[in-house]
């Protein structure tokens, strides 16, 4: 079997990559974010219910927040707004004097089509931006965004650059094609490989299993994600479709919210916006929530009253190839006067980590989702914090009946052991550490570990440092826990 060198990375349980499959009896257990406060309303006149696409980033003290506004209706169009925050929670709009809306510029609006309608102006549809963390990268140019844009009869991916995240212009065509880039494409810089890479949605024939009748009716086309390489953020590599694996069922993708995890930055992590048209009035629709409000979205188009959203969960180790369960990872919740619209779970990009208001308690893993999206109230959306544990998306778990995970052969570097992990008050997780075939060391059996903790030391009469550079396994017995990821570190 092969040896996998982690060194001192973070390694986790959401794909099979280091479990040994036939050794492990614990199974997968998906864990979905719960709502938490209310965090900014969309309610200026020029941006209303159709707020979305969200995306943000921690620069230095501050977060920066950018996000595609407009209400139905409204003279303006859709445009760019900006928003920054010291702790995600509490958000300011700074009024910022660039575009101008009803005779003013006291407005967080950055860019606007409508506003400022030149051929070198997104469409904004969308506008992602990331901070450049290229050593080559001109200052002038450290803030990246790209927006889809319609001109000349040709929908391009454009970038636009800044020197401090607000004021943009228009710097090159990335990628030109037949469909639009309406959706949230992404982008960043990888250090570890020196290169881009930008993500879009893109299209394929419907290749449905015939199980697909329980989601929806045929379609002709299929929504995908799409993967572009480049060594300059200028020349780009043909775009190639995400392989989700052979057997995996043919969901529409609507977004993808791409980027490397911040507590194992070799993993890339997405969560993209499930698509479901069902295509069809049936009862379920005349009990469902919202039923006077679909009826009157589908006067535009059908498919705006009979499509419902929800959030999935993938992961990758070489963002070509990825695992993405079939179950959602952030599902529309309970029914009520906003819930199981179209753009439900419309998850922002660009995850962050909140303190505890308890002393001492780690801190969560918060991703920000709007509701109230698509109503005619002036109030405009909501935004919303979601929390779940750091490294928390997936792990391996048991039962009160004891379960075993163990990993491959693998080697690592470092004299310190940490878990993230949780158990009831009854429940533990013993770890053991065996040579490459499977053999217990003596000197490496851990005490009863049980409580709940993202980086808690194990502790082994042998010394962790003896066996650094050795292929060893790794196994975890369990009952009635859950365990998320471990690191060896110095």
């Amino acid at each position: 079997m092969e040896i996998i060198n982690i060194g001192s990375s973070r390694e986790v349980f959401w794909d099979d990559y280091i479990v040994d499959v036939a050794k492990t009896t614990a199974p997968k257990r998906m864990h979905s974010p719960q709502r938490r406060e209310h965090v900014i309303s969309f309610d200026e006149e020029w941006e209303g219910s159709h707020c979305y696409f969200i995306n943000m980033f921690r620069d230095g003290d501050i977060m920066r927040m950018y996000y595609h506004s407009g209400a139905r209706g409204a003279p303006v169009g859709v445009c760019i707004c900006y928003a920054e925050s010291k702790d995600g929670i509490h958000w300011v709009k700074p009024k910022l004097g660039i575009c101008e809306f009803n005779g003013s510029k006291e407005n967080n609006i950055i860019l606007s089509r409508a506003l400022v309608p030149d051929a070198t102006s997104p469409t904004t549809d969308n506008f992602y931006v990331f901070k450049d963390d290229n050593p080559a990268c001109p200052e002038d140019e450290k803030y990246k965004g790209i927006s889809n844009c319609i001109h000349d009869g040709k929908c391009d991916l454009r970038c636009y650059v800044s020197s401090d995240g607000i004021h943009f212009r228009y710097g090159w065509d990335i990628y030109s094609r037949k469909f639009f880039f309406d959706s949230l494409n992404t982008a960043h810089y990888d250090k570890r490989t020196g290169k881009y890479y930008c993500y879009f949605r893109g299209w394929h024939k419907d290749a449905c299993p015939s199980d697909d009748s329980m989601v929806g009716f045929p379609r002709a086309m299929t929504r995908d994600i799409r993967c572009m390489e480049s060594e300059d953020f200028k020349n780009w590599t043909e775009p190639v479709q995400l392989d989700f694996g052979e057997d995996a069922r043919d969901f529409h993708l609507y977004t993808n919210n791409v980027e490397n995890y911040y507590r194992a930055e070799h993993i890339s992590v997405g969560f993209p916006a499930r698509y479901t048209d069902r295509s069809g009035w049936t009862d379920n629709y005349e009990t469902l929530c919202g039923k006077e409000a679909r009826r009157e979205r589908m006067s535009g188009h059908t498919r705006f009253g009979y499509t419902v959203t929800d959030c999935m969960f993938m992961c990758s180790r070489d963002k070509r190839t990825w695992y993405r369960p079939d179950e959602a990872f952030l599902r529309p919740g309970a029914e009520n006067d906003w819930s199981w619209r179209y753009g439900d779970c419309f998850m922002n990009a660009g995850m962050f980590e909140t303190p505890s208001d308890f002393p001492n308690e780690a801190p969560e893993l918060s991703f920000l989702v709007p509701t109230k999206r698509w109503t005619k109230e002036k109030s405009g959306n909501l935004l919303y914090r979601y929390g779940i544990r750091p490294d928390g998306f997936i792990s391996r778990y048991s039962g009160y009946d004891r379960r075993v995970l163990e990993t491959k052969p693998i080697v690592f570097s470092g004299n310190k052991l940490t878990v993230n992990f949780e158990t009831s008050a009854a429940g533990c997780i013993y770890i053991e550490i065996a040579d490459r075939n499977g053999k217990t060391l003596n000197e490496y059996r851990s005490c009863e570990l049980f409580g709940n903790s993202i980086d808690r030391e194990v502790n082994f009469e042998g010394k962790l440092s003896d066996l650094a550079g050795k292929p060893v396994r790794i196994r975890f017995i369990m009952s009635d826990a859950d365990i998320y990821s471990f690191r060896f570190t110095d």
